[in-house]
């Protein structure tokens, strides 16, 4: 029995039956891994949606409570009251107009307390818990959750009880505003008490899945609810979880561990407020018995076909592995000569066949390794040959630059240097992208040298910048403008036959994030089919064409191969004002994987 285990026919027996017992096995815990990870799934984007509906919700009503409040800083009949001279006479007015706009809004009846006060006499309030108040005086201002705070950001940031209700006493969220007149000498105080109902009646209509705990979370404080109420809660349980693999649907939505269980929090978009919820565990019990009989049967197959296999195997592969192993010894012995007898017509002839193809193409591979070696120093010493040619260049071009120096010509010294600093970004710029600010360094370059030609009748101006820091962290392919500028002079100014300017502009769009780059001439201008054709790719019957404005389309193509489709050039044109090529660039390359 030893014996026939340490032949190679026993080992391949031995090895398949072990092989295909490992397979079933696998199959088996796979199965039950990915039925779980699938349910877990399903739970965590289910409960998703469900907080993003919720949290919808609420934030359309916590808004409409904030733009009462701001609504109460600027409207004018009540700025009038608190800070005339004799408020008396507007009392009713005052009244009527707090009234209509309290009465208007969805969330009247969660709106426990709307008072305008400057903190002293000046009092006017509605709201639904005001018939049911303690009589409120200015000496008990200071007794109101978060009025105190009212000059700092205290607006949604607790949970208290009203003191001033002590006969059913109710928890209420303080939302306030300040008012200063107009010389900044007085100071009042718009004061919201918005009802945790608020709250608590969106989250009793949430369908909360058996034995999960739905939470809301405000200013780092975590609140559950509890029998229709919220309880405090221990935030301090409340830890990020760590790679959890639930592929959900909302970048947004933050995944914590709260004890043994998963927590989805998902924000409102206003105030840092959350709510959030306990993953349900995938129920895996039930479905265990209808799986189990079929991977156990799955599994007896397995392991019969793989000693069948193994059977096949042992009277197949002894002779032909023995030979195989014969030819590699003599490639391992350095003789590559090619052993016709081990290319039989099965698939152990295709590994002999290999084999013997091998041999070939290691020969063939020596000798192409001495060519290569031949290559390589040819190479080597035409890339030192080459890089004569550019200090050559720059050394001719510096010696240009004194001589115009000398011979008091400071027109051709800065054209020298401007050519110089050009051909020296061209040789040795090896980055596809450079930030603005390089970009902009090669242009004046470029522009120094067209000023002489043109004398001083062309002018190219950096009218608006908005961010400094775009021109940093912003970027573009190397020699993007340049083309662009050359265009405006050759197609736009030089044949209008006078002076014109180019201006350029640096913008950030703050819907989408881009930046977007304009640059506006006086020029003769194009039509709209022209400008069209101009970012197209050209036939042949039109490469030379007039309206071809040289560059547009490389230029915009490059933008797409570097950023996407989404960016690029466009082209706004009238005929005899002008033409505006504005470039639309990402915001940050990094995060767009556009920097090589």
């Amino acid at each position: 029995m030893g014996k026939a285990c340490r032949s190679i026919q026993g080992r391949v027996l031995l090895l398949s039956l072990l092989f295909t017992a490992l397979i079933a096995l696998s199959v088996f815990v796979a199965s039950l891994a990915s039925l779980y990870r699938s349910t877990l799934r399903a739970n965590a984007q289910s409960t998703e949606y469900n907080l993003q509906t919720l949290a919808h919700t609420l934030q359309q009503n916590v808004q409409e409570i904030d733009s009462l409040a701001d609504w109460c800083t600027v409207n004018g009949t009540l700025r009038s009251y608190v800070f005339a001279v004799q408020p008396e006479a507007q009392l009713l007015n005052v009244y009527n107009t707090l009234l209509n706009k309290y009465s208007s809004q969805y969330t009247a009846r969660y709106l426990m307390r709307v008072l305008v006060t400057d903190g002293s006499e000046r009092m006017m309030q509605q709201g639904t818990a005001v018939a049911q108040s303690l009589p409120l005086e200015s000496s008990q201002l200071g007794m109101l959750p978060g009025f105190a705070d009212a000059g700092e950001d205290a607006s949604w940031t607790m949970l208290a009880d009203d003191p001033l209700l002590q006969h059913e006493p109710r928890q209420i969220i303080p939302v306030t505003r300040t008012m200063v007149n107009p010389s900044g000498t007085r100071r009042a105080v718009v004061y919201l008490a918005v009802s945790s109902r608020l709250i608590t009646d969106a989250l009793k209509d949430y369908a909360l899945p058996e034995g999960c705990t739905l939470f809301w979370c405000m200013n780092g404080t975590v609140w559950r609810l509890d029998g229709g109420a919220l309880q405090a809660a221990d935030a301090a349980a409340f830890a990020a979880a760590g790679n959890t693999s639930l592929e959900l649907l909302d970048p947004q939505t933050r995944v914590y561990a709260y004890g043994d269980e998963l927590v989805l929090a998902y924000p409102l978009g206003a105030h840092g407020m959350y709510v959030a919820q306990t993953l349900p565990a995938p129920a895996l019990r039930g479905q265990m018995p209808a799986m189990l009989m079929p991977l156990l049967w799955a599994l007896a197959a397995i392991l019969l076909l793989g000693a069948v296999l193994a059977l096949l195997l042992r009277h197949m592969i002894a002779a032909p592995v023995q030979a195989l192993q014969a030819q590699l010894q003599r490639i391992g012995g350095g003789d590559f000569s090619t052993n016709p007898a081990i290319e039989w017509d099965n698939e152990m002839g295709d590994i002999g066949r290999g084999i013997n193809g091998l041999s070939q193409s290691v020969s063939t591979l020596m000798q192409k390794r001495l060519d290569d070696e031949l290559q390589k120093k040819d190479l080597e010493y035409r890339m030192l040959q080459n890089q004569i040619n550019p200090h050559f260049i720059y050394n001719t071009l510096n010696s240009i630059k004194w001589m115009a120096t000398i011979q008091h010509a400071p027109g051709i010294a800065e054209m020298t240097m401007a050519l110089s600093r050009l051909l020296k970004s061209v040789s040795k710029g090896n980055e596809r992208l450079v930030p603005l600010q390089e970009e902009f360094a090669l242009l004046n370059d470029y522009f120094t040298i067209q000023q002489y030609r043109y004398g001083g009748t062309i002018t190219l101006d950096v009218a608006y910048i908005e961010d400094e820091r775009l021109t940093q962290t912003c970027y573009i392919p190397r020699f993007t403008l340049q083309p662009l500028v050359e265009n405006a002079i050759f197609h736009g100014i030089e044949p209008k036959g006078c002076a014109g300017s180019i201006t350029l502009t640096v913008a950030h769009e703050a819907a989408t994030g881009d930046v977007l780059i304009g640059l506006c001439d006086d020029g003769v201008g194009m039509t709209a089919e022209q400008a069209a054709r101009a970012l197209s790719e050209p036939g042949p019957e039109e490469e030379a064409a007039k309206f071809r404005h040289v560059g547009l389309w490389n230029v915009h193509r490059r933008l797409q191969y570097s950023f996407g489709e989404r960016y690029g050039l466009t082209i706004r044109s009238t005929p005899g004002q002008g033409t505006t090529v504005e470039i639309r660039l990402p915001g940050d390359a990094t995060k767009k994987g556009a920097l090589p």
